[in-house]
C-alpha cells in the first residue's frame, strides 16, 4: 500500500512538473500538456487578452456571466476552456453556494481563488470523470479549440444533473463588413478571417461550427434549445454608448488576437515564414484605421437543457433563436446590402501570397490609438417580405417578427453598466496589463458622459436627438424538416 501511495505521489508531480514545461515558438509560448492540440499561445500577451475579453463578453450581456435560467442557489458547476479562470472566479464570487471547477490545458490560473472555486489541468477530447454531476456546464470562445462538437455535447449531457443547463458563449467566423464590395481580395481583414478558417479547417476545427449547434443538441437529447446572437463591432463606429465601448474592447481583443491565431496556424499548417506572418498581419492592423471601414463580427449565446426524465429527445419545436439589436451608425444613412453578409467569400480568387496584400507603408508598427469614427452606413438590416415575414440572415430561415420599436416615441437606451471586473476587491482576477485597458475604457466612458452632459445643458431642453437602436427580436418559424436551423446545410443529394 505504501507502495502505492509513493507512485501516486510520484505520479502527480511528475504531472504537476510537465505542464510547466511550456513550448516556445516564434517568440510566443504554447502549454505542455497535451502539447500542439491549441494552437493558440498561453502567455501574459495572451492571458491580458483573455482578461479584456471577458470583460466584452460581460459588457455584451449587460453585467451578467451567463444567460441560462439557473437558480441564484446553484451548486455545483463546470466551466470548460476556463483560460484566466477570470469567469470561474465572479461566478464563484456572485454565487457563494456553488463549488465552481475551471478546467483548461494550461496552468495559467491564479492561485488566490474564492474558497468556493478550484481548478484542474485536463482535455476535454478526453472523457470527462468527475466526482460529481453538474447543474450547470459553461464554455466559451472555445471555435478554436473543439474539434468534435457532437462529443463535446455528449459528454456534457452525461454529466450534467436531470434538468441541468449547458451554455456556449461562442464568437463565430468570418467577419463581416457593412460594405458589400469588400472581399477577401481586397480587404486583409476578410483575408486574414478567411484564412484562418481554411487553416483551421485543415486541423480538424469547424470555425462556422458555432452556427450549427441546434442539430447538435437535439441529437444528444437536449431540450428548450435556445440561441441569441450578438453583435460586436470593430471600432467605436457603431451607435449608442454600449456599443462604442463595446467596439474599442473588441478591437484591442482583435490587435492582440491577430498573432495569437496567426502565428501557429499560418507557419504550422498553411506554411508561411513568421516574416510572412508578420507583414501581412501588420497590413491588417494598417486597415483597421481606415475610419471608412466598418467591421464587426457575430457572438452567438447558446442555452440547453437536459431534461428532467434523461430520456427526452430534443424536437424542431425547441429551438429558439433571437438575433440582437442591429448596429447603426452615427448618422443614419442607407443601410447596405445583405449580399456580403449571407455570402463573405462570393467570387473569391484565390490569393497566391501572403504579402500580396502587403502595403509597403504599413511596416512592423504597433497598433495605433483606436480613433473615433463617424459614418453613415448601419449594419445589415434584415430583409422583411411583402408579407411582413422576415428573412435572417444568420439562418437563413424565415422568421416571424416578434416586436417592432418605434423610434419617435421608444425610450432611450439603458444606462450601459461599467466593467470594473471583480467586485469583491480580488486583485488577483485580472492581469495588470488587462485591468489598465479596462480602466482606460472606464475613464473613457465616464469623459464622453461628462461631455455629453455639458452639451446637454448649453443646448438647453428639446435639442440634439436620441440615439435609439432598433431591435430586432425574431422567433424561428421552423418547418417540419431536419434542417434550417442555425447555418445548417440541406443534406447533399
Amino acid at each position: 500500500m505504501a507502495k502505492v501511495t509513493e507512485a501516486l505521489c510520484i505520479l502527480t508531480m511528475s504531472v504537476t512538473s510537465s505542464v510547466y514545461d511550456y513550448r516556445f515558438e516564434n517568440g510566443r509560448r504554447y502549454h505542455a500538456y497535451a502539447e500542439g492540440k491549441y494552437p493558440v499561445p498561453n502567455d501574459e500577451v495572451e492571458k491580458d487578452r483573455l482578461d479584456l475579453q471577458h470583460h466584452a463578453f460581460r459588457l455584451t450581456l449587460d453585467g451578467a456571466l451567463y444567460r441560462a435560467p439557473i437558480s441564484k442557489n446553484i451548486q455545483d458547476v463546470l466551466d470548460v476552456g476556463t483560460g484566466t479562470g477570470i469567469w470561474a472566479i465572479e461566478f464563484a464570487e456572485e454565487h457563494p453556494s456553488a463549488t465552481v471547477l475551471g478546467t483548461d490545458l494550461s496552468p495559467i490560473q491564479p492561485t488566490e481563488v474564492p474558497p468556493n472555486c478550484s481548478f484542474l489541468i485536463d482535455d476535454c477530447d478526453n472523457d470527462w470523470v468527475f466526482r460529481q454531476k453538474f447543474d450547470y456546464v459553461h464554455s466559451r470562445a472555445m471555435v478554436a479549440a473543439i474539434k468534435d462538437w457532437p462529443r463535446f455535447f455528449e459528454q456534457a449531457y452525461n454529466n450534467l444533473k436531470p434538468g441541468g443547463y449547458l451554455e456556449c458563449q461562442e464568437i463565430t467566423f468570418p467577419a463581416m463588413a457593412t460594405d458589400p464590395t469588400l472581399t477577401p481580395e481586397n480587404s486583409p481583414l476578410l483575408r486574414w478571417s478567411q484564412l484562418f478558417g481554411e487553416a483551421a479547417h485543415q486541423i480538424g476545427l469547424d470555425h462556422e461550427g458555432p452556427r450549427k449547434f441546434a442539430p447538435m443538441l437535439r441529437a444528444q437529447g437536449f431540450v428548450d434549445i435556445h440561441a441569441k446572437q450578438y453583435n460586436w463591432p470593430i471600432g467605436r463606429w457603431a451607435k449608442g454608448k454600449k456599443n462604442k465601448a463595446l467596439g474599442t474592447y473588441v478591437m484591442e481583443d482583435l490587435h492582440d488576437w491577430l498573432p495569437s491565431s496567426a502565428l501557429a496556424l499560418f507557419t504550422r499548417v498553411l506554411k508561411w515564414s513568421r516574416e510572412e506572418v508578420e507583414v501581412f498581419l501588420a497590413t491588417v492592423r494598417n486597415e483597421l484605421k481606415d475610419k471608412s471601414r466598418h467591421f464587426y463580427a457575430h457572438v452567438i449565446v447558446w442555452v440547453a437543457r437536459k431534461p428532467e426524465n434523461s430520456l427526452g429527445v430534443g424536437s424542431a419545436d425547441d429551438f429558439v433563436l433571437k438575433d440582437d439589436e442591429r448596429l447603426e451608425s452615427d448618422e443614419e444613412g442607407p443601410a447596405p446590402s445583405n449580399e456580403r453578409e449571407s455570402n463573405p467569400n462570393k467570387d473569391h480568387k484565390e490569393v497566391t501570397s501572403p504579402g500580396a496584400l502587403a502595403n509597403e507603408a504599413a511596416g512592423l508598427t504597433l497598433a495605433s490609438p483606436i480613433p473615433s469614427i463617424d459614418t453613415d452606413e448601419r449594419i445589415a438590416e434584415p430583409s422583411v417580405t411583402a408579407s411582413g415575414e422576415v428573412v435572417d440572415s444568420v439562418s437563413q430561415g424565415t422568421a416571424k417578427k416578434e416586436e417592432h420599436v418605434d423610434s419617435s416615441s421608444a425610450p432611450g437606451p439603458p444606462e450601459i453598466p461599467r466593467t470594473d471586473g471583480n467586485q469583491s476587491g480580488l486583485d488577483t482576477t485580472m492581469n495588470p496589463g488587462a485591468a489598465a485597458r479596462v480602466a482606460a475604457v472606464n475613464q473613457e466612458q465616464d469623459a464622453l458622459a461628462s461631455t455629453q452632459q455639458s452639451s446637454s445643458a448649453a443646448e438647453g431642453p428639446g435639442s440634439g436627438s436620441t440615439e435609439v437602436p432598433l431591435t430586432s427580436d425574431f422567433e424561428i418559424t421552423r418547418p417540419t424538416g431536419e434542417h434550417a436551423v442555425v447555418g445548417a446545410e440541406p443534406d447533399a443529394k
